[in-house]
Formats: structure tokens, sequence, C-alpha cells
């Protein structure tokens, strides 16, 4: 919350990425849990504590770790309410990791970026009607590739497990971290 009082929401500045990642996390779990108090998840995180501090605007990528964190949510929920019930306890997973400088991966991360393949589409969304507009995915997808020159990729098994990585550059174009 104290990201979203602070300036305006594309401001850029140094963050502690594994901070932004907890908070989003722990305001989306209260959020279900404010309106589902059976809701119940076992939370696992597996920080980078060497992690640098990473130049990005706050506001907006807390924007894409709410959406994913609350889709996993709600899809878990879903399956408790659908016949899992309230004793099934799924595991959502929030990790960082440094990765290494490498142009030729560079590369290819730039390519799969643009790959249309890898794009979201808007307006599709698997909540009924009146529980979501279907964009979430597709802001997310502009924040981080557009905005902040990242990735974001997906691996999804049906009912199974759906994980989402990201990649952000530690420095925005040309900036100085």
């Amino acid at each position: 919350m104290l990201e979203h009082s602070c300036g305006p929401s594309g401001e850029r500045r140094v963050v502690d990425l594994n901070a932004l990642i907890e908070e989003a996390l722990n305001l989306a779990h209260h959020g279900v849990r404010a309106q589902d108090a059976s809701f119940n998840i076992i939370l696992e995180r597996e920080f980078d504590r060497g992690l640098e501090p990473t130049e990005l605007a706050p506001q907006e990528m807390t924007r894409v770790f709410l959406n994913l964190f609350g889709n996993g949510f709600y899809a878990t929920a879903k399956r408790q309410r659908d016949g899992a019930g309230p004793a099934y306890i799924e595991g959502g997973d929030a990790r960082s990791r440094r990765q290494g400088r490498s142009p030729g991966a560079r590369q290819r991360q730039r390519h799969r970026a643009r790959d249309p393949e890898q794009i979201v589409p808007a307006f599709v969304t698997t909540k009924p009607t009146g529980e979501g507009t279907g964009l979430g995915l597709s802001i997310a997808y502009d924040i981080v590739t557009q905005q902040h020159g990242g990735i974001i990729e997906v691996d999804s098994r049906v009912d199974e497990v759906t994980e989402f990585t990201i990649r952000l550059p530690r420095q925005a174009a040309g900036g100085a971290v």
C-alpha cells in the first residue's frame, strides 16, 4: 500500500524487488482471506537475498504481482469450492533470482518477448461474468515488456500448475544503478 501512495505510477526508482514481491503477495493473500475466511494456501518464498536493488516503477510492478497472485489465489479458491473442499490446500511459490549477464541470452529473450505466440490476448478470462475483465494479464504483459523492457513467460498445465516467469533488467535502458 505504501508504494501506491508514493508518487506518480510510472515513476521509476531503485527498489528492493524482494520486498515488493513480499508486499504484493501478502496484500493479495489478505485480500482473498477478507472475502473468504475459509481460503487456505501454503505460501512458499524463495528470495535471493543477494539480489541487487532494481530500477523500476514500483506501483506498476506491484499491479503485475497483485494480478498474478490474485489469479492464482482465485483458481485455488475455485478448486476448493468445486469439489476439493476446504481441506484442499494448494501451494503457491514466489521466487526471485539474480541472473548473470549474457548478451546472447538477452538477444534470445528479446526475440521471444516479441514472439506473437507469447503475447497474452486481451479480454480473455476464466472468471464468470462480472468477476473479471480479461485485461489483467494483458496489462501485466505491457507493464513488464513495454514499460520495463523485460519478458514474461507462462508455463501452464491444465489442472496441474501455472507458472509465470518475469525477467527484468536491473536498470532502465541508459540508466545507472
